[in-house]
């Protein structure tokens, strides 16, 4: 399982890209999505190195929704820097201040928040808990199914909640 995904990494690069060509979209050429996916390999590996020590009953996950929102956010930041380190010839290079963004403030030697982690200074709620609500991941949080679930023989779009949907996207 990989945590964060490809299209979250390739939306922060496109963020800073090349501020100054408005409209300026980094396509496949510049930033391959095998570049994209190494990176987030990369992060995944690095995330759940620092992580086994402490949580080593409850990792590596066996399912995408049981990975917490946090550590998600974590691999993207890391797979932003691994893929941008990756394609500077094509991009420009990173700032000192993005690298302490997407790389030191989680991988940095004591305080980064990997580090923090594996030395119990910090701890993820969602792995921590002994009630299993909040155990549970939070990627799903917020969410409900547009699916009329109730429904045993009708599993066609609920047309209430495609309707509470628009009602929630226009206010």
């Amino acid at each position: 399982i990989l945590y964060g995904t490809s299209g979250d990494v390739r939306d922060e690069i496109n963020a800073f890209a090349n501020p100054g060509n408005a409209g300026h979209y980094v396509d496949e050429r510049e930033v391959p999505g095998t570049s994209i996916l190494r990176g987030l390999r990369t992060a995944t590996h690095m995330i759940n190195s620092f992580l086994t020590v402490v949580y080593a009953d409850q990792i590596p996950f066996d399912s995408a929704s049981d990975v917490p929102v946090f550590l998600d956010d974590i691999a993207k930041d890391l797979a932003t820097y691994y893929c941008w380190r990756t394609n500077t010839a094509r991009l420009k290079p990173i700032s000192e201040e993005k690298k302490i963004q997407y790389y030191d403030a989680y991988m940095a030697e004591p305080d980064g928040i990997l580090p923090k982690l594996r030395d119990r200074k910090m701890q993820l709620p969602e792995l921590n808990s002994a009630y299993t609500d909040e155990v549970k991941a939070v990627r799903e949080q917020g969410r409900a199914p547009i699916f009329d679930v109730d429904n045993e023989t009708d599993w066609g779009v609920d047309p209430n909640t495609v309707d509470d949907i628009e009602q929630e996207r226009n206010t």
